[in-house]
């Protein structure tokens, strides 16, 4: 039986309708693969700025690390909560504690309770002032204290809100031994001041003490026991007149003349003296002699400072032998260079202690019990003057070596 017209009509309506539905699902499939494919770019591309912007952020933070590292003031970071968030190299150096003991620890925990009450990262959270610039003492691990200079500021968000303090600070213990060294010559100049001042005073009277006891001891027997009396105060006046011509000299300002002097020759006329010396004083040392003293080397110099120098030096080696030894002088020829000539006055005696070395060249320090600690800084001045430099090499019961350069005679 054949389908009825009506029946044919409907289903190809039917059909039709089909096929029409059927397009418009394949049209609109067709346009979502097409936005699909475009959302898919545009998370590709995202993806894409998200990563370079990651990547950037890290360069970035590495960057930061790396200065916060390299510096040599202290950084110290803490969060609202007062947690150390920070804490570079030069922090750790300065107060001793490792970034390990600190990242992530409380302040008030890591650090003294002394140290949290002083003007801190913490103040800063706590009323919001930040500071400049001020000085303060922090305390290191160990124990001891630390002079810092140092200045705290607040941390913010890009809307206004706190994020926590930073410190930063840096170690300031050279600076305040300088001044405190800078006070101390400040002191001593002063000092010196009034040492010359008494010692000019004094002097007079010392000299007409020491010329009438030595009218008194003429004219007092060689048996009367009073004369040994006599000859100590004398032996005692003319030691204060010694000390009171060596504040003199050594408070004054330096006058002298500089012009060539032959420095073989000028050694080998001290040495020559200071034989003579040792052995009016009975005493069993050497001299030995290492330069020419026919050498046209000539330094520039005041000869009469210069003498002074050597005699100083060469009589401080000779109360270093008390034994006996040998005194050497000697020319570095080789280090006949940059201008400046070098010699050395050495001895075998008793040698100088590391811990005494520095202070050797003060003025009034002295280890002999007659001693005055002018000599050697009378030394010093004098080769400051002429533009020169001395060092000092020592071992305990080795004998010492004092090198002096002196700038060479340019004719």
């Amino acid at each position: 039986m054949l389908p009825h017209p009506e029946e044919i009509a409907a289903l190809t309506k039917a059909f039709a309708d089909f096929q029409s539905r059927a397009d418009l699902l394949a049209t609109a499939y067709a346009q979502m693969q097409s936005e699909f494919r475009n959302v898919n770019l545009e998370l590709e591309a995202t993806n894409s700025r998200l990563t370079e912007s990651l990547k950037k952020e890290e360069e970035t933070q590495t960057y930061l690390n790396s200065i916060l590292a390299s510096m040599n003031n202290g950084v110290i970071g803490v969060d609202v909560m007062g947690t150390i968030t920070q804490f570079n190299r030069a922090a750790k150096d300065i107060t001793g504690f490792t970034i390990e003991e600190t990242l992530g620890k409380s302040f008030r925990d890591v650090f003294t309770c002394e140290a949290a009450s002083e003007q801190s990262v913490l103040t800063v959270l706590a009323n919001g002032k930040e500071l400049s610039r001020d000085e303060k003492v922090i305390w290191h691990k160990d124990g001891h204290p630390v002079p810092v200079s140092y200045q705290t500021a607040l941390l913010a968000d890009d809307h206004g809100g706190t994020l926590g303090a930073v410190e930063i600070f840096s170690d300031i213990s050279r600076i305040k031994a300088l001044e405190a060294d800078m006070r101390h010559a400040k002191t001593m100049a002063a000092l010196g001041e009034m040492a010359a001042t008494v010692a000019h005073e004094i002097r007079n009277p010392l000299g007409a003490m020491g010329m009438w006891a030595s009218l008194l001891e003429r004219d007092i027997d060689p048996a009367d026991s009073r004369r040994k009396t006599l000859s100590r105060i004398i032996e005692g006046l003319a030691r204060l007149n010694r000390i009171v011509s060596n504040l003199l000299v050594y408070s004054r300002p330096v006058k002298a003349q500089l012009r060539p002097v032959p420095l073989g020759g000028l050694l080998d006329e001290i040495s020559d003296f200071v034989q003579i010396e040792i052995e009016r004083l009975g005493q069993n040392i050497t001299v030995c002699k290492e330069f020419d003293a026919s050498s046209d080397i000539c330094v520039e110099a005041d000869p009469e400072k210069l003498h002074q120098i050597v005699m100083n030096v060469c009589f401080n080696a000779i109360q270093a032998m008390p034994s006996g030894g040998v005194l050497t002088v000697r020319i570095e020829i080789d280090s006949v260079r940059s201008g400046y000539v070098s010699f050395c006055i050495i001895d075998t005696g008793e040698g100088i202690p590391k811990e005494m070395l520095e202070k050797i060249f003060d003025p009034f320090y002295t280890t002999k019990e007659n001693g005055t600690g002018l000599g050697l800084a009378i030394v010093k001045k004098f080769i400051e003057f002429h533009s020169g430099h001395i060092a000092v090499d020592s071992e305990r019961g080795l004998g010492t070596t004092i090198r002096i350069f002196l700038p060479r005679s340019k004719v």
